[in-house]
């Protein structure tokens, strides 16, 4: 708490563990007084997307071919060509939804920069999807530490189940609006 907001920025964009284990503690802070929400979300976000701007540049600049090649030279940065290869394929097929439904996947938020980038994706629409995305997740998580109170460790422990649950939350809001439009559209062509 001693470094605010800048200590946000710097965990989201530095740190080797997820925001599920330190948004939801800055949702206890705000409980406490000691924090704005809107600030911990602006501050969360700023950092996300300064974490996620990167991959994205690398898959829009250096292409395909280039990228491939420093993925197989510089095996640390821990893309497989496999997992590139399923990710644009991926990306192809379900567009900007991709980048919505990955932010709530650990471990596929930055990695769908990637195929974002490479598909050529205006950075624009890139923005605005990881924004809209971004802010609901980290609200959710801040939301989930502010009624926690200080049992926040209970997200700590359940970590991946409650991801799980996030994640199938947000398919099941996107099924029902898909069937929704599904049945609009279907509407509206029999009408005719």
């Amino acid at each position: 708490m001693q470094l605010g907001y800048l200590g946000i920025i710097a965990l989201m964009v530095f740190s080797p563990f997820p925001p599920e284990l330190f948004i939801p503690l800055a949702g206890f802070w705000v409980a406490q007084g000691h924090l704005d929400p809107i600030g911990v979300v602006a501050a969360a976000l700023c950092g996300f997307l300064l974490s996620i701007l990167p991959w994205y540049c690398a898959g829009r600049f250096l292409g395909e071919k280039r990228l491939q090649k420093l993925l197989q030279r510089h095996r640390w940065l821990a893309v497989p060509n496999q997992d590139l290869n399923k990710g644009k394929h991926w990306f192809r097929r379900h567009g900007g939804k991709a980048v919505l439904i990955c932010l709530f996947v650990p471990g596929s938020r930055n990695l769908i920069a990637l195929p974002a980038g490479l598909s050529g994706m205006p950075p624009v629409t890139f923005l605005a999807y990881t924004t809209v995305g971004g802010i609901l997740w980290l609200s959710g998580l801040l939301t989930l530490g502010y009624f926690l109170g200080d049992r926040y460790q209970l997200v700590q422990q359940h970590y991946d189940s409650l991801s799980s649950l996030i994640f199938i939350a947000v398919v099941v809001v996107l099924a029902i609006c898909a069937i929704g439009y599904y049945w609009q559209r279907r509407g509206s062509f029999t009408r005719r």
